[in-house]
């Protein structure tokens, strides 16, 4: 029998580790902490004492030099757990701002920030969202002037998932005209900076989301995160490690969806015999399975190229993401109808899980910018094919 499983016996021994850690650690704590809507860093200091916010980051930096699939691993994992919230906040630390500093930084920066926050030591945030500019990244308007020995940063963001407990933010600042950004590595410590904490979501209610404000707050030139006015391309490229874990993501919680929603069909009883005699339901089941699996094949996909090509491959990491966000949602859908009443209801977690997904269509990218993405690369190459016939004649 062909084993077309992309992970070795090193990911299956993260993984029976990781697993044993979200059973001790933070599946017991779920309820609680969703209640009391709070992000809790304790967790953050556990996962980086265990290496596991490192596990696809180079070992001179504290990481375990594994692939991606090992960060794949910790993703499904993870959302058996079934908190989306934290989960974000766990991963928007990992995956939104380190990776961009990995590539990019200074020795020095590494060693300051890299290292401690793969340690769980300091807390991550990604600040590029604002009040009036999302999926538009060229519509930023936070600014860092210029001043010779220091830059001088203004503005708000917004949204920004560990924005109120982050140690450091890599932030998206303008320095130019037109797509002239930067990304700055700036410490929340720094006189002029104040975080609010955002409440009024439909879900992730355990992350951390604030809104984050600078006023005149002085950083100094070596806080500078590679090249001046690159930070346009830098943002675009670490879109795709983003992306490509939302599909991993969404994938993950989808499956867990549709286990409970089996379990649920057995066990529920109606007309006097269980629900899952019901062909009506059994089909959804069948539909829903159908989803998962078409999800996981194009996410798995998606992480084979980006390991393969890196950022190269955005075109498949785009349609992952477009897919797989808008799909889970209507199987984690589906999961809830089938429980009926009771899916509605807190019990069963379902309910959680809805909130939840429903993020996974808006953050990294709307599924109208994916498609967008993916509607010119497929224009492009319908142009490059009419050139390459023209050469040829």
């Amino acid at each position: 029998m062909l084993n077309f499983s992309p992970f070795t016996e090193e990911h299956e021994l993260l993984r029976h580790s990781f697993r044993q850690f979200v059973e001790k650690e933070i599946k017991p704590y779920v309820k609680e902490w969703e209640e009391k809507k709070i992000c809790e860093r304790e967790v953050f200091t556990k996962m980086g004492q265990e290496g596991f916010f490192g596990v696809s980051f180079p070992t001179e930096y504290g990481g375990s030099g594994l692939d991606m699939w090992a960060a794949v691993v910790i993703s499904e994992e993870l959302s058996q757990a079934n908190i989306g919230g934290l989960s974000m906040s766990l991963y928007a630390h990992t995956y939104l701002p380190l990776p961009v500093i990995n590539a990019i930084g200074t020795e020095e920066q590494k060693l300051k920030y890299l290292v401690p926050a793969l340690k769980g030591e300091k807390v991550a945030a990604l600040g590029i969202t604002e009040p009036g500019a999302g999926s538009d990244v060229g519509g930023i308007k936070t600014t860092a002037e210029d001043k010779g020995d220091h830059f001088v940063v203004n503005g708000a963001k917004m949204f920004i998932t560990n924005g109120t407990m982050a140690d450091f933010i890599v932030l998206a600042v303008r320095t130019g005209e037109g797509h002239a950004l930067s990304l700055l590595l700036f410490d929340t410590s720094t006189p002029g900076f104040s975080a609010v904490p955002i409440h009024n979501k439909l879900g992730m209610h355990s992350s951390d989301t604030g809104q984050l404000f600078f006023e005149n707050c002085i950083v100094p030139k070596s806080a500078l995160l590679g090249e001046k006015d690159f930070g346009f391309y830098y943002i675009m490229s670490n879109f795709q490690e983003e992306r490509l874990i939302a599909a991993v993501t969404g994938t993950a919680a989808a499956d867990a969806a549709l286990w409970k929603a089996k379990k649920y069909m057995k066990e529920r009883e109606a007309f006097g015999r269980p629900i899952a005699k019901f062909q009506v339901l059994r089909h959804k089941i069948a539909k829903m399975a159908i989803g998962v699996e078409a999800c996981r094949s194009l996410a798995y996909r998606a992480v084979a190229e980006y390991i393969e090509k890196g950022p190269g491959a955005y075109k498949i990491i785009s349609i992952a993401k477009a897919y797989v966000c808008e799909e889970s949602f209507n199987i984690i859908n589906e999961a809830l109808q089938i429980h009926g009443g009771w899916g509605y209801m807190e019990d069963y977690g379902i309910a959680r899980s809805f909130r939840d997904i429903r993020l996974m269509t808006v953050g990294a990218g709307t599924t109208e910018i994916m498609h967008e993405i993916i509607s010119k690369i497929e224009m492009d190459e319908v142009k490059h094919e009419k050139q390459l016939i023209k050469a040829r004649v």
